[in-house]
């Protein structure tokens, strides 16, 4: 039961006992009751001494008609919602739910909820308060991830902001455009395939109408992601329908690119006519629409080329031309024709290492589990030119061409661990998304967790954590990463010298400045020249490699010509 009446919260909360440990409950649960314009509810303390309201919901759920439909604004529930547990992810593969799943699939429909947590206060303190909040996009390639993987009490607590995590639709659930999908009398948002995108800015809606009630300043809203969520921020940037609904941006390991119809509807191997066909045909069905009767996890099962398939090859963020401009994103930016606000934009450095470390091309494993390299100068030499992709697409370029105040990162922390003599951090060194427990301390990796708690510098991972989160929180407060709170080195603006702020402990540099000049023209020039490719056809099947690694590959795959690779 997650809602019940207030006289019946006051009963249940009065049964606590009368020792002090019950009398601090009652306390801190009456502290955590909020009356908001989408209704009552009670949250927690969490782990962190944060308030929390968890699995909030902000949209109807989005079953059977509502499926591939716009997300819908809730009316105010009636009762008080308990908000004191997670609820169910998004549906997705099972591969990271750690078999919690059924069948191969993981989660629900009924997903669209949302997240609290905020420094303790009383529901009148909460109204004056008037904090910073920050808004929380999960990555997971837009296929996979949830919120409750992250705990914003650490922020909450060390940074005085309001933080909030969303979850959103999930591949072809999330991202399916089909022009016989909606009739015509069907809203552009409807047709436009977003609904993943349409979820966070739905999220973010309900965040300009309720935040107040838990400290919130619906007038100074960060969003931030990462990888996928990353991406999605960028297109938070260019959405018009995101225009006034948050005020500063952090895009990590994002890359600034959008999907074209037609890429999404015909040209891609599973694009939405060909796996609405597969799917109808499966299941006996005449038309598009019907699609909505089938099981969700069919839905999924059919883009999984394998059961263990984690990646779903889908197009996301679709350049639908209402939703998101039909101009490519990188040509929206440079045109200034979006919403511009002081945005952080970064990478890691080793981000392509998290990939090939699970690639059998480049690492073999004894006994099922004792990684090695089996070329370890290929390996630096192909996660060299993978990861500077990365950096150009989600950080430099962007840089390059926007008008408002930005500032970039590369995170090269590599102080990780050696279980069993392995060298893991020659294998992962900075990889994509190990900067993520230095901003969410208690974040759980799974067998990387204890990796990363490995190495030999405790104090320096502390120490790098905390500038990290007082810079992001800075950066909330005031949309300048120096003000506020003490940081060990001032982060410059990228300018006409392209700084940028390097992010590592003192054992290998510190906190510093540096530069980031890599084009993708000076990249390919870089690789046609490198003499570390004994011959012309690896210096080509790394390029392969790269151009098919992602959606945003488009960045080089137009270079083929000039190394003798083809187009």
């Amino acid at each position: 039961m997650r809602y019940f009446p207030g006289l019946f919260l006051a009963v249940f909360l009065s049964a606590c006992g009368d020792d002090d440990s019950a009398t601090q409950q009652l306390t801190a649960a009456q502290e955590t009751v909020r009356d908001v314009p989408a209704g009552e509810l009670i949250g927690s303390v969490g782990p962190r001494g944060a308030h929390q309201w968890l699995a909030v919901p902000f949209a109807e759920p989005p079953v059977g008609e509502l499926r591939w439909r716009a997300p819908q604004a809730m009316s105010r529930w009636t009762g008080t919602l308990q908000a004191l547990e997670h609820g169910s992810a998004c549906v997705q593969p099972d591969a990271l739910s750690m078999g919690k799943g059924i069948d191969g699939i993981y989660g629900d429909e009924d997903c669209l909820t949302l997240s609290i947590y905020s420094p303790p206060k009383s529901a009148s303190e909460a109204k004056d308060a008037k904090l910073p909040v920050m808004v929380w996009i999960h990555g997971g390639r837009n296929v996979v991830g949830e919120a409750s993987t992250y705990d914003g009490g650490d922020l909450a607590m060390t940074q005085d902001v309001v933080v909030v995590t969303v979850q959103y639709r999930l591949g072809p659930l999330g991202w399916f455009h089909h022009q016989e999908l909606n009739g015509a009398n069907a809203s552009l948002e409807d047709h436009s395939g977003n609904y993943g995108t349409l979820d966070t800015i739905a999220a973010l809606k309900w965040v300009q109408e309720n935040i107040a009630g838990f400290g919130g300043d619906a007038g100074n809203v960060t969003i931030f992601g990462e990888s996928a969520g990353g991406e999605n921020v960028f297109a938070l940037l260019v959405s018009p329908l995101a225009d006034g609904l948050f005020h500063r941006a952090i895009s990590q390991s994002g890359v600034a690119v959008t999907t074209s119809v037609d890429f999404a509807t015909e040209t891609e191997k599973k694009s939405s006519h060909v796996m609405a066909q597969e799917m109808m045909k499966a299941h006996g069905l005449a038309s598009v629409p019907e699609l909505r009767s089938i099981d969700a996890g069919d839905v999924i099962r059919a883009y999984m080329t394998s059961p263990d398939d984690l990646m779903l090859d889908t197009p996301t963020n679709i350049a639908d031309g209402h939703v998101l401009p039909e101009t490519p994103l990188l040509e929206v930016l440079e045109a200034g024709e979006f919403n511009k606000v002081p945005t952080i934009l970064g990478t890691t450095r080793d981000e392509f290492k998290l990939f090939m470390a699970q690639n059998p091309t480049y690492v073999d494993r004894y006994l099922g589990f004792w990684m090695y390299r089996k070329n370890p100068e290929r390996y630096e030499r192909d996660a060299y030119y993978g990861s500077t992709q990365w950096r150009i697409g989600g950080a430099a370029a962007p840089a390059r061409v926007m008008d408002s105040p930005v500032y970039v990162y590369r995170f090269d922390w590599d102080n990780i661990g050696k279980p069993l003599w392995m060298d893991l951090p020659g294998i992962f060194g900075a990889a994509h998304a190990f900067e993520l427990p230095f901003l969410f301390p208690s974040l759980d990796l799974g067998p990387l967790t204890s990796v990363m708690a490995g190495g030999d510098d405790e104090q320096g991972r502390q120490f790098l954590s905390q500038a990290m989160m007082n810079y992001w929180g800075n950066f909330a407060h005031h949309g300048d990463p120096n003000k506020g709170k003490p940081v060990p080195a001032s982060w410059q603006r990228w300018d006409s010298d392209q700084q940028l702020l390097v992010l590592d402990d003192d054992s290998s540099g510190g906190i510093r400045s540096g530069s980031e000049t890599a084009t993708i023209e000076s990249l390919i020039a870089q690789l046609a020249e490198d003499e570390r490719f004994e011959s012309d056809q690896g210096r080509c099947e790394l390029f392969e490699e790269l151009s098919n690694f992602s959606n945003w590959s488009f960045l080089i795959r137009e270079h083929g010509d000039s190394l003798g690779c083809g187009g």
